[in-house]
């Protein structure tokens, strides 16, 4: 039995529970909790380890959760700290790709690497793959144009981390592969040239990352697994190191997530997953829903407890949700249930083309809005990016404030992934590892430093065995150009700043930004160099929470941003993918019609097209509005067989005819001006 110390109540901890919940937390051994949309899954996973702490008696460092994003990581830490108290939270809760560096970073030689490596993130691995293919295509190889050569960095970038997910190591890549190609898992529709292409260049491109001391993000998690099948002691040291593990989202977990969760958890059988497979809607980056729904037959003893009372939706829009999903084969069963009430059934439109659809929704939004909700309850969610150009434009013509939610982080920013290179380079002159960080910055401002010059820095680098930086340092001492003249001033000036010992993070970074240029560069770029000036400063004040720079590095490569709260008063607008987890009281999903969704792309996956339409529905908790055009793009259209699903019962033709009310002076009202009464009258 497990050692107690004081802790809160374990029975007020689990009285805001419902029965079911309650049980699925306090249930011993390997379980999995098939969650459904809006049945309080983090509740019930914090719950449970909660549950492991107060009763059972587990130490807290001695808990390991898991999820798949900062946000979610962060958004569970909180909430567990305010059940259980900052004192009793588990330390060991983070992501896979935390979890997987922390174990890395231990253990760097595992996967070939020396202390203090850097972790590249998706951009700078396909700078690295570019290189690759650049110089095969200078030793004879086809030379393609500048769109399919990005095509193919992409398209080859992505694979050699999919081989990665897979188990698939650099020297057994070109015959694993044929292997997944003779075998049909890998047919015509994955591009099978683009995998071949991937699995001859993953060799060299993991060679590439070794020399430069780097590891991508796949590797953090991949080299950790790979050594624990191998060395039992080593797994036996790390999995020995925790009494449960916890996952969230199971669901989405891929094959090397899978194995890695299992290597940790199999000595002691506690292994708790929270997740539903009605909500799988990335398998294009590698989730895996047969691992969900193949639980029981994998653990035979283990429990699956179904959560099927919903906390978010209507009873309409549970039923439209659970017609489409019922079509679905190969799901697992849980039909979702509210005591809400049935509310308004599901609003179905169409309209002429998309610039119709648009106005109408938005005309839609006004009138919303003037009867009392807040344009922040709303939310307009689509299949592709690509759609969001008419809704934006009609939002724009009747001034409804609106905030375009996408996928381009902060840190992904050119101007931040700029001002971090000269934070490496600047922290690693004389090691190759800042190469790139060198090659990146060398002509930014531009020095006069053009392809043939990096050509022959490299070549000298290659033979004398020196960084780029070394290089250019004796290089630009013996020239005369003007060239030679601006890159001695650029490795001078980063020599001195490097020497400059124990200066904080941010009075670093704001010295090189400054003294390089980097800075005027901008400045001189008026209007346009405005933004990126308020990238960099905003880069500049989160740096001084970071008391070392590989702290910086690793929050950086992991993806973390300050948690701002959301702008308020706005209509968000965003892709069905991007709104999992969310949720809003009024929802809008136009673009409903057969020729754009589900995806007509060859590599889209019915099944999960399903999915997502099930994803888009559940989002809603009061209204929810589909529409679909009859010509969309010039082509003829028709609604899509999801819209056919939805019961009769629950369904209704247009918008409800009503007149306008008072705003509900209970409610939110919005921000930006009131749309004209006139303009948008019943």
């Amino acid at each position: 039995m497990y050692q107690t110390a004081t802790l809160p109540d374990h029975s007020s901890i689990m009285s805001g529970l419902t029965h079911v919940q309650r049980d699925a937390a306090r249930q011993p051994g390997t379980v999995v909790v098939l969650a459904g949309a809006g049945t309080g899954k983090t509740k019930t996973l914090v719950a449970g380890i909660a549950d492991r702490i107060c009763r059972r008696g587990m130490p807290a460092h001695r808990i390991l959760a898991v999820t798949f994003t900062n946000k979610a990581a962060g958004e569970m830490k909180s909430r567990i700290e305010a059940v259980l108290g900052s004192d009793h939270a588990p330390r060991w809760v983070g992501t896979f790709h935390g979890h997987g560096r922390r174990q890395l970073r231990n253990d760097p030689d595992i996967a070939g690497l020396r202390e203090g490596f850097d972790i590249c993130d998706a951009e700078d691995s396909r700078i690295i793959v570019r290189r690759l293919l650049e110089e095969a295509c200078a030793a004879g190889f086809d030379s393609p144009d500048d769109v399919t050569l990005k095509q193919r960095i992409r398209s080859v970038s992505t694979r050699i981390a999919l081989l990665k997910e897979r188990l698939i190591l650099p020297n057994d890549a070109v015959s694993s592969t044929e292997g997944l190609i003779a075998s049909g898992q890998l047919h015509e529709g994955d591009d099978l040239n683009a995998w071949r292409e991937a699995a001859a260049l993953y060799r060299p491109y993991q060679s590439h990352l070794r020399e430069a001391n780097k590891a991508d993000f796949a590797d953090l998690l991949l080299w950790p697994t790979v050594t624990m099948l191998r060395d039992e002691t080593y797994r036996r040291d790390w999995a020995g190191r925790f009494d449960a593990v916890l996952a969230d989202e199971f669901q989405d977990v891929n094959r090397l997530q899978y194995l890695w969760l299992r290597l940790l958890s199999q000595d002691h059988g506690e292994f708790f997953g929270v997740g539903d497979d009605a909500q799988s809607i990335f398998g294009w980056r590698g989730a895996n829903v047969a691992i969900i729904r193949s639980f029981l037959s994998e653990f035979p003893h283990g429990r699956m407890i179904a959560l099927e009372e919903n906390f978010r939706s209507t009873g309409h829009i549970l039923a439209a949700a659970n017609a489409v999903i019922a079509a679905d084969p190969d799901r697992l069963q849980k039909t979702l249930y509210t005591a809400a009430g049935d509310g308004a059934p599901i609003d179905i439109l169409n309209w002429p083309g998309g610039a119709e659809e648009a106005k109408g929704i938005v005309d839609e939004i006004a009138r919303r809005g003037l009867e009392g909700v807040s344009f922040d309850d709303m939310a307009i969610l689509y299949r592709f990016n690509f759609q969001s150009r008419q809704l934006e434009e009609a939002l724009l013509h009747a001034h409804i404030p609106y905030e375009l939610v996408n996928d381009t982080a902060f840190w992904q920013r050119v101007p931040v992934k700029d001002a971090l290179a000269l934070l490496r380079l600047c922290s690693s002159l004389d090691d190759r590892q800042s190469d790139e960080a060198f090659r990146r910055m060398a002509n930014r401002p531009r020095r006069g430093i053009g392809a043939v010059f990096m050509a022959r820095l490299e070549q000298i680098s290659e033979q004398s065995y020196l960084s780029l930086f070394e290089t250019a340092e004796k290089i630009a001492a013996g020239g005369k150009t003007k060239a030679h003249g601006a890159l001695a001033l650029f490795t001078a000036t980063i020599r001195e700043i490097a020497g400059e010992v124990g200066m904080p993070v941010a009075a670093r970074l704001r010295m090189l930004l400054e003294r390089t240029g980097y800075f005027e560069m901008h400045r001189q770029e008026g209007d346009e160099g405005k933004t990126a000036l308020e990238n960099l400063h905003e880069l500049c004040v989160l740096a001084e929470t970071f008391p070392t720079l590989e702290a910086l590095f690793d929050h950086a490569a992991l993806g973390s941003v300050r948690d701002d709260a959301d702008p308020v008063g706005r209509v968000k607008l965003m892709t069905i993918h991007g709104s999992k987890g969310l949720e809003f009281g009024h929802v809008f999903l136009p673009g409903w019609e057969d020729t754009l969704f589900p995806s007509t792309n060859a590599t889209a996956d019915p099944a999960e097209e399903r999915r997502l339409a099930y994803v888009a529905l559940t989002r809603g908790r009061r209204r929810v509005s589909v529409s679909w055009c009859r010509y969309r793009g010039g082509r003829p259209a028709a609604a899509n067989g999801f819209i056919a699903d939805i019961p009769e019962a629950s369904r209704r033709q247009g918008w409800p005819k009503r007149r306008f009310r008072l705003a509900d002076r209970n409610a939110d009202t919005g921000s930006g001006p009131a749309p004209n009464l006139r303009e948008f009258g019943s």
